[in-house]
C-alpha cells in the first residue's frame, strides 16, 4: 500500500502521524506553507478528529490520500471546488491512484479502452465530467467527494463499475449554497463591496507564495485580483497578458493599460499563427486527457512565460461563476422567461422539429428558435446554451449519452433567485471540471502553481451569502465586483465589456490549422478506428468549409479527441 502513494505526481508529499497510525499524501496547490506543511497538519489532526473530521476541515485546494493502518483502509479525497484532480483504477496489481491520468494508463497492463460515453460528454461540454474519464475502468473523483477502500477491495474485491455508486461527499456545495442563501440578510451594495474586498484580500494573502504573478486579461476579475495583490506588494506586481493578431479577440493592449494604472509590470504576449500551430500540437501531451476549451491555447502561451518569471500565478477564475458575470446567464433567464409561456403542445412540436437536426441550432434562425422553444426548465435552456453538440451521441458509433446532471432537479439547491441555479450549475460542472483542469494542467506543465483567490472557501461562502440584487441589477452583471474595482480604476475601465479569452478557432481552422485538421479528420482513418461516425463528422467539416463557420464549436472537441487519441492510443489503431 505504501508504494501506491508514490503514484501522485512530483508535487506530492508524505507525512506520518505521531502515533504511527496514519500516512498522508497530498497533491496540488497548497498555499504559503507548501505541500509538506499541509500533509503534516492533516497527519497531526488525524489522531484527534479522525478521517471524517479532517476532511470536513480541509480547505486547501489539494487532493488527499490517507492510509489508516488500524482500519486497513485507504481514503482518497478531492478538494471542495475541484482544483486538484485524483484518478483511480483497479489494475492487475491492485488499486492504483494518481493526480494524472497518464500515470494510470501506464499501470493498466495494456492500453485501456476508450470510453465512448465519456467522449460524448467531451463533445457536449468540452471536458469530461467526473467520475468518468476517457478510459473505461478509470475514474476521477468529483469535487468535494471521497472514496474509502478497504484492504479486501484492493485485493480483488473491488470492481471499477461500482465507483460512482460508492462515492461519498465530505463537503457539499449544495448544502453550503442553501445555508448561505437561507441565512443572508439585506445588505447594501457598499457593504457588500467591503466584504468582498476583505475576503479576497485574505484569500490572496493565503495564495501568494514565493514569486507571485497574475494572469491579467483586463477584465473585472483578473484586474481586481491584480489590484489587491499590488496593494499588498512592495514593488510592481508581475502580470502576464495574452493577445491575438486577430483584432476581434485581442485585449492585450487594454490589459497593459490596466497594469500601468495599477502600478504593475506587464508582459504582453501575442498569439500568432506560428504559436497556434506549435501549441495545439502540444495540447494532447500537456493535458493527457482530451480537453476542448480553446482558451487552453493562449493559457499555454501564458504558462510558458510564467515558467521563467514566477512560481505562483493568480487568476480570476471563478469570478463570473460566483458573482453572475456571464452574459449567457442573462440570456438564459430572458429566453426561458419567454419560453415558459409557450403551450406544452407547441413545445413538443418544436422538440420534434429540433430532434431531426439538433446541431443546426448553432447556425441561428428557425432551428435555433425551435431548439429554445422546446425547453421545459431554466436548466434545460442553459444546458442548450453551454452545449457544443446538442446530441453528441450522433457523432459516435456506439455511445448512449448519460442523463446530463444539469437536468437532475434533485441535485439543485433550494431557495434563492432562479438565476442562482445557473451559478450552481456552472460551479459544479464548468468550473471544477473545465476551468480548473485548464489552469492546473497548463501552468503545471511549466512548474507554476495556479491559484484562484475567488475559489477560497471564505470567498465562496461570501458569494452565496451576497444578495442576488448585488450581483445582477437592472441588467448589469457582476455589480459588486465592478463597484469593488472602481476603488482602484476609473469607472470606464471597471465597466468595459470583456471579449473573453477564447481563441479565433474558426479562422485558425480555415487557415493555419487547416492541414492539421484535415489530417485528423481523414474519413478512412476515422472509419478504421471505429469510434467516430465518419459520415456525420465529415459532413460537418464540409459544411464548415463551405461557410458555416459557427460549426467550429462542434469541430474543436472532435479535433481535440482525435489529437489526444493519436498521441496516447496509437498502438490501438488498426
Amino acid at each position: 500500500m505504501l508504494a501506491a502513494v508514490s503514484a501522485l505526481d512530483e508535487r506530492n508529499s508524505l507525512a506520518f502521524s505521531a502515533d504511527g497510525r496514519y500516512i498522508v499524501a497530498t497533491s496540488g496547490s497548497s498555499g504559503a506553507g507548501g505541500p509538506t506543511s499541509v500533509s503534516q497538519v492533516i497527519a497531526n489532526l488525524l489522531p484527534v478528529v479522525g478521517v471524517d473530521g479532517v476532511l470536513c476541515r480541509m480547505v486547501d485546494p489539494v487532493s488527499v490520500v490517507i492510509w489508516d493502518e488500524h482500519e486497513r483502509t485507504l481514503t482518497l479525497a478531492r478538494d471542495r471546488m475541484g482544483q486538484a484532480d485524483i484518478y483511480f483504477m483497479c489494475g492487475p496489481f491492485g488499486l492504483v491512484f494518481s493526480s494524472e491520468l497518464k500515470t494510470l494508463r501506464q499501470e493498466a497492463g495494456g492500453p485501456p479502452d476508450v470510453d465512448p460515453q465519456a467522449i460524448s460528454q467531451l463533445f457536449r461540454y468540452g471536458y469530461i465530467p467526473a467520475p468518468l474519464t476517457s478510459y473505461r475502468g478509470i475514474y476521477k473523483l468529483p469535487a468535494g467527494t471521497m472514496r474509502v477502500f478497504h484492504l479486501p477491495d484492493v485485493h480483488g474485491g473491488y470492481h471499477g463499475g461500482e465507483a460512482a455508486g460508492r462515492l461519498t461527499p465530505h463537503w457539499s456545495l449544495k448544502e453550503e449554497a442553501e445555508a448561505q442563501m437561507a441565512s443572508r440578510e439585506p445588505c447594501g451594495i457598499d457593504r457588500s463591496v467591503e466584504r468582498v474586498v476583505a475576503s479576497l484580500e485574505r484569500a490572496i494573502c493565503t495564495a501568494r507564495t514565493g514569486s507571485t504573478a497574475t494572469l491579467l486579461s483586463g477584465g473585472v476579475d483578473s484586474s481586481l485580483v491584480t489590484a489587491l495583490l499590488q496593494r499588498h506588494s512592495e514593488g510592481p506586481v508581475e502580470t502576464i497578458s495574452v493577445g491575438f493578431d486577430d483584432p476581434g479577440h485581442d485585449e492585450s493592449e487594454w490589459a497593459a493599460a490596466v497594469a500601468h494604472l495599477l502600478g504593475a509590470r506587464n508582459t504582453r504576449l501575442v498569439m500568432e499563427d506560428a504559436n497556434a500551430i506549435r501549441l495545439v500540437e502540444r495540447m494532447p501531451r500537456v493535458f493527457c486527457e482530451p480537453y476542448a476549451d480553446s482558451s487552453a491555447i493562449p493559457t499555454l502561451l501564458a504558462a510558458e512565460a510564467a515558467g521563467a518569471r514566477c512560481s505562483t500565478i493568480l487568476t480570476g477564475d471563478g469570478g463570473d461563476e460566483l458573482f453572475f458575470g456571464h452574459a449567457s446567464y442573462v440570456k438564459s433567464l430572458r429566453n426561458f422567461g419567454l419560453v415558459r409561456h409557450v403551450p406544452l403542445g407547441l413545445r413538443r412540436a418544436c422538440g420534434a422539429y429540433a430532434f431531426r437536426s439538433p446541431e443546426r441550432a448553432r447556425l441561428g434562425g428557425i432551428p435555433a428558435l425551435m431548439s429554445e422553444a422546446k425547453s421545459r426548465s431554466l436548466a434545460e435552456t442553459y444546458l442548450a446554451r453551454v452545449s457544443r453538440w446538442r446530441d453528441p451521441s450522433r457523432a459516435l458509433k456506439s455511445a448512449n449519452e448519460p442523463v446530463p446532471p444539469f437536468l437532475d432537479a434533485a441535485r439543485h439547491p433550494a431557495g434563492g433567485h432562479q438565476g442562482e441555479l445557473l451559478l450552481y450549475l456552472d460551479q459544479t460542472n464548468e468550473l471544477s471540471e473545465g476551468l480548473m483542469t485548464k489552469s492546473d494542467r497548463a501552468f503545471g506543465a511549466f512548474g507554476v502553481q495556479a491559484r484562484s483567490p475567488f475559489l477560497d472557501p471564505g470567498v465562496v461562502s461570501l458569494a452565496w451569502g451576497t444578495p442576488f440584487e448585488n450581483k445582477l441589477r437592472e441588467g448589469e452583471t457582476k455589480v459588486v465586483l465592478k463597484r469593488a474595482l472602481e476603488r482602484f480604476l476609473p469607472e470606464h475601465h471597471a465597466r468595459r465589456p470583456k471579449k473573453g479569452f477564447g481563441a479565433p478557432v474558426a479562422r485558425w481552422l480555415n487557415g493555419p490549422l487547416r492541414d492539421w485538421a484535415e489530417d485528423l479528420l481523414d474519413p478512412i482513418a476515422m472509419r478504421n478506428r471505429g469510434i467516430l461516425d465518419e459520415q456525420v463528422v465529415s459532413t460537418l467539416w464540409t459544411s464548415f468549409l463551405n461557410g458555416n463557420r459557427k460549426y467550429h464549436t462542434h469541430l474543436w472537441p472532435v479535433l481535440m479527441f482525435q489529437a489526444w487519441d493519436r498521441e496516447w492510443n496509437r498502438t490501438n489503431a488498426p
